[in-house]
């Protein structure tokens, strides 16, 4: 995971989140498989447009490509049908791939690492291991550390096989590349 900065709200969601927000809790609350949906679609566009700008196209997670091998999709960090009052706060929502949207499901854990944290930094939770593709927890770290970046790797399914191969071509590529431009790549945070 890249350290990510967010940017401001779009206006379309900051002027009607608490709105939104107050319909589906009332929703959910009258009926608890009441079914999310975004409000407006030219504001889900917004959405959508904002946060693949965040990432350029990347996913939030794994730093794999959206949109193109991946539907963009968007990910509620803590899950709306755990926590429906957080459903359309912009700091909740992540640009994510079908992979680790997959992986991730509804489940949350306090430990789980948020990219766009002010403290978060790649190198300070993990290690990349150019050898076998893994991202692994940082040797030496403390037992509470150690356990948010096990928590991390483990729900985003972040070590699964096919990642590390792709991490591995990607990194081969890299170093081939007499001029790499690192945004051009997946997977960034492996690369750099």
């Amino acid at each position: 995971m890249r350290k990510l900065v967010r940017p401001a709200s779009p206006d379309c969601l900051a002027a009607n989140a608490q709105a939104w927000t107050g319909d589906f809790v009332t929703a959910r609350a009258r009926e608890p498989d009441f079914r999310f949906s975004w409000r407006s679609d030219p504001c889900y566009r917004e959405i959508r447009s904002r946060l693949s700008a965040m990432t350029q196209a990347h996913c939030a997670f794994c730093d794999g490509p959206v949109g193109v091998e991946s539907r963009e999709t968007v990910e509620h960090f803590r899950p709306k049908s755990r926590f429906p009052e957080l459903a359309y706060q912009w700091e909740n929502l992540f640009p994510c791939c079908d992979m680790c949207q997959s992986k991730k499901l509804e489940r949350f854990d306090p430990a789980l690492l948020k990219p766009d944290e002010a403290d978060y930094a790649f190198e300070r939770y993990f290690v990349a291991n150019y050898l076998t593709g893994k991202v692994e927890p940082l040797p030496g770290l403390d037992d509470t550390t150690k356990k948010r970046a096990e928590v991390t790797i483990a729900m985003y399914g972040l070590n699964i096989e096919a990642r590390k191969i792709a991490r591995i071509r990607e990194w081969e590529s890299y170093c081939r590349d007499a001029a790499p431009c690192l945004d051009d790549y997946s997977y960034r945070f492996f690369l750099a």
